[in-house]
């Protein structure tokens, strides 16, 4: 009876703590499976690997995160069917609890197969298991061996629905952190150290590999056959050891013993964790190490838990930061983003170690200054030499903005009886802001309301802003017209660049269907006239003679920007395109299938801009946007605010051609959005 009582007030005084403490301190709520195949017969054409290195690290490296020896499962070599893994799924479901921590690690051999879902390049990203025949053990001419054989390896998609049971039985506070260390592409072979695959994809007769691009990323959640609703599911982190287009070379451990370099460097990164990184914290120390390993690999990170503390820790806020793209000279480098980002000369730059969340609290290793600066990148200028070695050494944080905003003139209306001091006030503060005056015909209004003032839009009556004190708080009116100003410098963007022509149209769909024939009816003098709650996807056509990488930025009526393309974070059953994907190549035609990408239109009405940015480097403009473009299962409800990206609007800058030139073509595509009618 006492020890019933004393477990009854334990579990009372448990239930009270934060969940996260828990979840840091209790072993039994932290899972791993570790897959690996490092024997593979010699009857399948594959090399043996040292994947059981892998394995044998991990296990060390998560006893000193607190995982049990007895809540690690091991599934090696011969186990490793997709009948062994599916059972390992269900051993680990079945132990698991609500809330828990779970960690799943994949080693061994890598290859593409062709898709037998809707995919850019049309292939699968695939694991191969211990039965699985090589590519040139299998004879493509008989159809009914090839489906045979190539039913044997695990597609990301078919372990996507695996992990979504997992997800299901963690609830939303678990966590899953998945790692593959495997090639996810072929190719020639890099080096002297064992290739993990590095074959040619596994294709029929059939595949016409000149109608797709290169792969693209590891989409493990996004198949249709996935459950659509996303409630009730843990966040996930994904982290591949390789771009889907690259190799995956091993490396040496501690003893000169081959190992996978993913695998190693994340068991030399759970030795020095700390208490409070995230899992993008974790990934750049895994970055770090692996640059200093495998020079030619480029880990990819995925999943929506990126600002969430490593194994069941809480969610932190994230302050923004850029990457160092290049190392020019001891004292001079550049940085992955420019002038559209805000970053314009003269802005005063920290270099923080990797893994940084706040800076506040932290002593910057440098700082710099901008030299020079276009559209998606800068040099800097730092103040010591030599204390940057690598690209990977440092995140660059933004400590001072040289932020200039265009001429504005604003009006002041009155919903509310405020008092005359409080409206001389207000003019005095906008008297102190450069490049904005009072005006009778104003760009924006000011009005102040009984509960929030706000920013109306002039020309079209929208509602840019609502917020408390904003007649009475300098900073918040500042902050609200450089938005604006933001805003405005986006819309008067254009440039074009020599062999950089893409044309982005919008294809109306009907019933989950896309239907050109509407285009013609729905065309009003030249420009596309949509009413509320039609649906829209894409098209994209590289008309140059080069490839190019596209982003996408919506700018609304009101002056909110939403982010089309990159699209990071998908609803379930959608896939996401990852700035890497969104490579076009030259004469290529690409449409986004309904069922994968959907816009759904809807208020404020009158007429939008899709501002197209086309580059020969890679880019992600993502961050830019004020405000998330998606809701439940369609791309949508264009005003929904996010966590993070909402402290990403600190992004105006004008362009300064100082030393700065346009390095991509910008474009428009407008179109009209009207009440609907019946």
């Amino acid at each position: 009876m006492t020890g019933s009582l004393q477990k009854w007030l334990l579990g009372i005084l448990l239930m009270q703590l934060p969940y996260w403490v828990l979840a840091q301190t209790n072993p039994s709520m932290k899972h791993a499976l570790l897959v690996a195949v490092a024997d593979y017969p010699e009857t399948g054409g594959w090399e043996k690997l040292s994947a059981m290195n892998d394995i044998q690290h991990l296990q060390k490296a998560l006893k000193t995160q607190g995982f049990a020896q007895k809540n690690i499962e091991p599934l090696a070599n011969a186990q490793v069917t997709k009948q062994g893994i599916e059972a390992a799924f269900r051993r680990l479901i079945q132990r698991i609890q609500p809330g828990d921590v779970v960690v799943i690690h994949f080693s061994g051999h890598g290859l593409q197969l062709e898709t037998n879902a809707n995919k850019i390049d049309g292939l699968d990203e695939c694991f191969v298991t211990y039965p699985a025949l090589s590519p040139e053990k299998i004879d493509i001419n008989d159809s009914t061996k090839l489906q045979t054989e190539m039913a044997k390896y695990q597609r990301g998609h078919e372990l996507g629905v695996q992990l979504k049971k997992v997800r299901q039985k963690l609830g939303p506070k678990g966590d899953l952190l998945v790692m593959l260390d495997f090639c996810n592409s072929g190719g020639a072979t890099r080096g002297a150290n064992k290739v993990r695959g590095g074959k040619k994809p596994l294709v029929s007769k059939a595949f016409k590999p000149s109608q797709h691009q290169r792969s693209d990323s590891s989409q493990l959640f996004r198949e249709t056959q996935l459950v659509l609703e996303s409630e009730g599911l843990s966040p996930y982190t994904v982290i591949s050891a390789t771009r889907p287009e690259e190799l995956d070379v091993e490396t040496k451990d501690e003893n000169g013993k081959g190992i996978g370099p993913l695998s190693y460097a994340a068991y030399l990164s759970f030795q020095k964790l700390g208490t409070n990184i995230t899992y993008q914290g974790l990934f750049a120390k895994i970055q770090l190490t692996m640059h200093q390993l495998v020079k030619e690999q480029n880990p990819l990170l995925e999943g929506n838990a990126q600002n969430k503390q490593v194994f069941g820790g809480a969610i932190v806020l994230q302050e923004p930061f850029y990457e160092i793209d290049q190392l020019i000279s001891p004292t001079l480098l550049k940085i992955k983003a420019g002038n559209i980002s805000g970053l314009g000369v003269g802005t005063k730059l920290g270099f923080y170690p990797i893994g940084t969340v706040q800076t506040k609290s932290v002593k910057p290793i440098t700082v710099g200054t901008i030299t020079s600066s276009s559209q998606y990148e800068a040099e800097v200028q730092l103040a010591t030499a030599d204390v940057i070695k690598t690209i990977k050494d440092a995140w660059v944080f933004v400590l001072e903005k040289q932020m200039t905003l265009p001429n504005i003139t604003v009006g002041v209306r009155n919903q509310a009886n405020e008092r005359p001091e409080e409206k001389i006030a207000l003019e005095k503060s906008i008297a102190g802001i450069p490049n904005i005056s009072i005006g009778v015909q104003p760009d924006l209004w000011l009005v102040k309301g009984t509960e929030k003032d706000s920013i109306i839009i002039a020309s079209n009556a929208s509602c840019f802003a609502a917020v408390p004190d904003l007649f009475s708080n300098s900073k918040v009116l500042t902050e609200q017209l450089r938005r604006y100003g933001q805003y405005q410098f986006l819309l008067g963007l254009q440039s074009q660049i020599p062999d950089q022509k893409v044309e982005v149209s919008l294809l109306p769909v009907i019933n989950g269907q896309i239907d050109t024939s509407a285009i013609a009816k729905k065309t009003i003098n030249g420009i596309l006239e949509f009413e509320d709650a039609d649906q829209v996807t894409l098209s994209i056509q590289n008309l140059g003679k080069k490839p190019v990488y596209v982003n996408i930025l919506d700018l609304q009526p009101d002056g909110i920007i939403n982010a089309i393309l990159p699209f990071k974070n998908a609803p379930e059953g959608k896939r996401n395109y990852m700035p890497q994907d969104l490579r076009i190549m030259p004469g290529q035609a690409y449409i986004f299938e309904p069922k994968d990408f959907l816009i759904k239109l809807s208020k404020p009405y009158g007429t939008e801009v899709f501002k197209v940015f086309v580059s020969e480097k890679e880019i992600d403009l993502e961050p830019m946007a004020t405000r998330k473009f998606q809701s439940g299962n369609t791309i949508q409800k264009r005003g929904d605010l996010t966590q993070i990206e909402n402290l990403l609007i600190d992004s105006y800058q004008p362009m300064i051609k100082r030393g700065g030139s346009a390095d991509g073509s910008i474009s428009d595509l407008l179109f009209r959005i009207k009440l609907k009618t019946n």
